[in-house]
């Protein structure tokens, strides 16, 4: 049986104004997780991924782009980005709390 490991997600935040920021908490198999911070008006800049991403709001708003389609997110609200999207981005309107999990 494997050992079960607790993150307090809320001991992981930061923010700055002058970039974005990304803790990476967790790297097991096949699986990636990590809290991004963005300050109002910061934007994960668009990339692709090369695997499939669930995103979680844990706080504030803001809008996710994948290839060109843009759509509202908020505190409590999910939004998955399959691996075959060309590029995805995140632009926040206030400061957000993010929490995304990636296969890998």
């Amino acid at each position: 049986m494997g050992k079960m490991t607790r993150y307090d997600l809320k001991n992981l935040t930061a923010f700055s104004k002058k970039e974005v920021f990304k803790n990476v908490f967790l790297e097991h198999n096949h699986l990636k997780a990590q809290v991004t911070c963005l300050s109002a008006g910061q934007q994960i800049p668009p990339c692709k991924m090369e695997h499939d991403v669930l995103f979680f709001v844990m706080s504030g708003n803001g809008a996710i782009i994948v290839d060109s389609k843009r759509k509202t997110l908020k505190a409590g609200q999910a939004a998955f980005v399959p691996k075959e999207a060309k590029w995805r981005s995140i632009k926040a309107k206030t400061k957000m709390i993010i929490l995304a999990v990636q296969g890998r």
